[in-house]
């Protein structure tokens, strides 16, 4: 393992990006070159990496029944949808208010929306503005709330191939422009700052959205995931050749430290990425073809990642979607074992020291997961399905 550190400062950029589609149930992962439309660059970027999972009817799963955790679905339905068949990246901002990215299937050449529920995933309705050809289930479009009323979504407009960035006060019923400023990525922490990446370039904004600040990110070929665990601490990830990247801010991404990983197998790309807090962190690689995920950790904020040693649920023919912990003992990893024909959940009660095996059956695809209040909630493709894992044991 090669650990290097380096300060990034603002540069100029290019950009990339990728595509995943699905054919008879095989991951197709391949890159794709920018390509112009009427003087406009659209990008083809694809985040597809669905995890089947399993449950029963609209209840507790019967395989974790006796488990350390219980495991729910719910399933809705899209009112009036013209779009969306499914569900991608997700934010709860409560257990009722619901914003997605209505995925309108699994290959990425495909139209994408934001949509939203107000009755926990029990009913959905498209934001028509929003529609993008082509566009990616982890976005864009791309959005994010501080709250039920404050939230701005960033899209490429189809109706004249310019992105826009808009935002709303009200939940949603009025919008206002902000900005043209292309993104795939945006987090807001207030009603001022916020983040943004698009390619390999970082962006920060301190009015709002309406003007970014851009920084280019060197080495890395794309920013595959932006987390952010305060206004000032976060981080974002991608691949070179093969190594993983992962970069740490502490002053709001003014400054960037950077980190390579050598993997033993080239990975396409950083499938999760999830910090626990400012020490503790997981992700999850994919790599090209067959050759599965592995998962890693870190204990020092990033500056070095640890591969977890438990081959059972990686490598080859194994496809792991996201990672989670709800505590410091409690983690989670979904994975679907293709060469086996087994759907699991991984679980660890002990911090990652032992990773325990629970066999899921129905197939439902859990695609984004967040932690709430404890629990894991979780978009689930398809259809219009979300996902509760609860700990028995606090």
């Amino acid at each position: 393992m090669i650990s290097m550190l380096m300060i990034v400062r603002l540069a100029a950029s290019s950009a990339s990006s990728r595509s995943i589609g699905w054919m008879n149930g095989t991951v197709l992962l391949g890159r794709m070159r920018n390509s112009r439309v009427t003087g406009m660059t659209r990008l083809f970027v694809a985040g597809l990496g669905l995890v089947i999972l399993s449950t029963i009817g609209n209840g507790q799963d019967q395989e974790t029944a006796n488990s350390a955790f219980a495991l729910t679905r719910s399933e809705g339905r899209c009112i009036a949808c013209k779009t969306a068949t499914g569900l991608g990246k997700v934010q709860f901002i409560n257990r009722k208010d619901v914003w997605a990215v209505g995925a309108s299937g699994a290959h990425a050449a495909r139209p994408f929306i934001v949509v939203h529920s107000t009755d926990a995933g029990r009913t959905w309705a498209e934001m028509p503005q929003t529609l993008q050809y082509p566009g990616s289930p982890d976005g864009p479009p791309a959005f994010s709330f501080l709250d039920p009323m404050r939230g701005w979504i960033a899209w490429r407009d189809d109706t004249d191939d310019k992105p826009r960035i808009i935002s709303t006060q009200d939940g949603g019923r009025h919008w206002q422009d902000v900005s043209q400023q292309e993104l795939q990525r945006i987090h807001m922490v207030d009603d001022r700052r916020g983040y943004g990446a698009m390619a390999s370039e970082f962006y920060r904004t301190n009015d709002g959205g309406r003007s970014w600040l851009q920084t280019k990110i060197p080495d890395i070929a794309f920013i595959d995931h932006v987390f952010f665990l305060t206004p000032e601490l976060g981080w974002i990830s991608g691949v070179a050749g093969k190594d993983f990247l992962v970069f740490r801010t502490v002053n709001g991404g003014r400054d960037w430290e950077e980190s390579h990983t050598a993997t033993p197998e080239k990975p396409a790309w950083v499938r999760d990425l999830f910090f626990l807090d400012q020490l503790r962190g997981w992700l999850i690689t994919w790599g090209d073809n067959d050759d599965g995920t592995y998962l890693y950790s870190t204990v020092d904020g990033g500056k070095h990642w640890t591969a977890e040693p438990d081959l059972s649920f990686q490598g080859k023919g194994k496809w792991a979607s996201v990672v989670r912990f709800t505590s410091r003992e409690r983690g989670f990893v979904f994975v679907d074992d293709r060469d086996n024909a087994q759907r699991a959940l991984m679980y660890t009660l002990d911090g990652g020291t032992h990773w325990r095996k629970q066999a899921l059956r129905l197939p439902d695809f859990a695609h984004d997961c967040q932690v709430f209040d404890g629990d894991l909630l979780c978009s689930a493709y398809p259809p219009f399905s979300l996902l509760t894992l609860h700990p028995k044991t606090k």
